[in-house]
């Protein structure tokens, strides 16, 4: 049996993210259809009860290890430059099935409001679909802060819903409080993407007064 090069550690974890993945979303989407058992607790002075299915908090723990994958894989790539083109394909791809899939499972249950994975999502084709113009063209566009902080803020909302908020109730306060990160990173997700969009813009713009000069 061939033994495992050391560079395809991150491959390797990239595609266990994957897997990861499709049990936390399964997890999600299976309280829409099985009710199973859940913790509650009341919340703050409205005296509204909070429930969390155990498939909620099985749901958080794949997500939780995926994350840490996500983390560790990108931390090997950088550190020892174990970079691959399998590696620049599906990291990207492992990581949108994880937080879109379980934003999607959410929005569902109604635990998330629907529009914030339809703004994540639509902003993602938007940002993909320019980067892949972008390459064809030369041209590599620095990720921006606002895109790191998007995704931070996804994964501490996600989080906090699933082992924090659990399902949503008629309390529109307690709904505020347990969207606000993914409403944060909304925000951010839509900054970052006009600001890619920017940058793409300015760069195509410097390749055609280039153009023009040369023919000058």
């Amino acid at each position: 049996m061939e033994k495992i090069s050391k560079k395809s550690i991150p491959n390797i974890l990239t595609i266990v993210r994957i897997i990861l993945a499709v049990f936390a979303i399964l997890f999600v989407c299976i309280e829409k259809f099985w009710k199973t058992a859940a913790f509650s607790y009341m919340f703050n002075d409205y005296k509204t009860v909070v429930y969390i299915p155990i498939t909620y908090i099985l749901a958080g723990v794949f997500f939780v290890i995926a994350s840490i994958t996500d983390l560790l894989d990108g931390h090997l790539a950088r550190k020892y430059n174990w970079i691959s083109n399998f590696g620049k394909l599906w990291d990207p791809i492992a990581d949108k099935i994880l937080i879109n899939g379980v934003l999607i499972g959410l929005a569902v249950n109604w635990s998330v409001p629907a529009f914030i994975p339809i703004i994540m999502i639509s902003r993602d084709t938007i940002v993909d679909a320019s980067r892949m113009y972008a390459s064809t063209k030369g041209k590599v566009v620095a990720a921006n802060i606002w895109g790191k902080l998007k995704t931070v803020s996804q994964m501490i909302g996600i989080i906090l819903i699933l082992f924090v908020f659990g399902i949503v109730n008629n309390n529109v306060f307690h709904y505020l409080v347990q969207n606000l990160c993914l409403l944060v990173a909304t925000v951010f997700s839509v900054v970052s993407g006009v600001i890619y969009e920017i940058q793409i813009f300015n760069k195509k713009e410097n390749k055609v007064n280039e153009e023009q000069e040369v023919k000058q």
